[in-house]
């Protein structure tokens, strides 16, 4: 079986592109966000090969993986895995989309 293609969202991005910054600013440094980051690649490549892995959310077709504090909500299509939104769970869950 063929791994599938990782594709993130516009939203997602951004959500991932927040945290990255807030930590970077508020530690003044970037080695957090780069661990962050790091572990992101590693959960993302398992997904790519193993797309199932995450459970099914309400809507029966988005699924998530919990991260630490974050969830990572995505969608499996034919040939691609779609991340839908990188969720900080500190956030107010009434923000949350999916």
């Amino acid at each position: 079986m063929a791994n599938k293609e990782i594709i993130w969202s516009l939203r997602a991005k951004q959500e991932l592109k927040d945290v990255l910054d807030f930590f970077t600013k508020r530690n003044g440094n970037s080695k957090y966000s780069l661990k962050i980051l790091s572990e992101i690649e590693d959960l993302t490549e398992t997904l790519s090969k193993s797309e199932f892995i995450g459970r099914l959310t309400s809507n029966k077709t988005t699924r998530v993986i919990p991260m630490k504090d974050y969830l990572l909500f995505y969608d499996v299509n034919k040939n691609r895995v779609e991340i839908l939104s990188f969720w900080d769970n500190r956030q107010n869950p009434k923000n949350r989309l999916i």
